[in-house]
């Protein structure tokens, strides 16, 4: 299929996305249901996804695919299957217990017209104080194989779920609740363990259940642990994510710099705890970073340059 010919445009305005209010009330704040306009739409059909996946692997990691069942408690590097090809894995989808990752489809020349608007959207509705709050987005699209689970983990980035075909089971838990989620395992994840977050089962009570069907969304916020359970069927969901002021420049850095002190044999106390220290580690953290950079530069290290286009919102939209 040619996704570029398609007869059915994607709808655009409050088709695409209505406004609902929970979007200035509750963004990043709690979980919460929305609807969107793309059930069943073409553009998102499994022979459509297949050529975003061959044109998208432009930059490095912008594909992440897991072959083989999983269960909530295992890690992202699980792949308990053969290892299969992105295609073999595209082909197979609907029998082969795996879930395919095609990341940052925002930058698509085919794509991204409707995801940017979906971000702009949101963006639009969201009150000032999140808006003022907002670096940039970006949006994945995911392909899950019936009845396939996704781990259980949390992202810093506050997210926007949106069911395009199949269903899902949605397991959402309570992101400032540090008695399922203690400092620790916090670091451990903005310290780049992006398995950090623990499963634990005699908590699966707490969490707030969403039965997810094409049309629907749900919203959870940035360190909200959560996990997915597959319905009969492929499932292809869109998934919109914000990267944050107060948890990627802020939040991050103090959990990294309480790593740092921790291993210089002190116990550093969790954000929250003062202003004035959480100040202080952002700030030289900040330095630290800013000095690392321009060492790189210098040196000519190409990881120092390499980057990829990105959304930003419209601010004077």
């Amino acid at each position: 299929m040619d996704v570029k010919n398609l007869n059915l445009a994607p709808p655009t305005g409050e088709q695409l996305l209505p406004c609902n209010s929970a979007f200035a009330t509750h963004f990043n704040r709690s979980d919460f249901l929305f609807d969107h306009g793309l059930a069943y739409h073409p553009l998102f059909e499994l022979s459509a996804l297949r050529g975003l996946a061959a044109r998208i692997p432009k930059y490095q990691n912008f594909v992440y695919w897991q072959n083989g069942s999983v269960n909530q408690e295992e890690s992202w590097a699980a792949n308990p299957a053969s290892r299969l090809s992105l295609d073999e894995t595209l082909a197979g989808i609907a029998s082969n217990d795996s879930l395919v990752v095609l990341k940052h489809a925002d930058q698509d020349s085919v794509y991204g017209p409707v995801l940017q608007e979906i971000l702009q959207r949101i963006y639009d509705y969201s009150s000032p104080a999140l808006q003022a709050d907002i670096i940039l987005g970006e949006s994945l699209i995911f392909i899950n194989s019936p009845r396939r689970k996704t781990v259980y983990h949390l992202d810093l980035e506050s997210n926007f779920l949106l069911q395009v075909t199949g269903e899902k089971l949605v397991y959402v838990f309570d992101h400032a609740d540090r008695s399922l989620t203690p400092h620790n395992e916090l670091e451990d994840h903005c310290c780049g363990n992006i398995n950090g977050a623990i499963y634990k089962p005699e908590r699966e009570n707490d969490a707030h259940f969403y039965h997810l069907t094409p049309g629907h969304g749900v919203h959870f916020p940035s360190t909200a642990p959560h996990w997915v359970h597959n319905g009969d069927q492929v499932s292809i969901s869109i998934n919109i994510n914000f990267d944050l002021v107060s948890v990627h420049d802020r939040l991050r850095r103090i959990y990294r710099m309480n790593r740092s002190i921790r291993r210089l044999g002190f116990k550093p106390t969790g954000p929250g705890t003062s202003q004035l220290r959480d100040t202080m580690k952002t700030s030289v953290s900040r330095s630290a970073s800013f000095a690392l950079d321009l060492v790189r530069r210098i040196n000519k290290d190409p990881d120092a340059s390499a980057s990829y286009p990105m959304w930003r919102p419209n601010r004077t939209a």
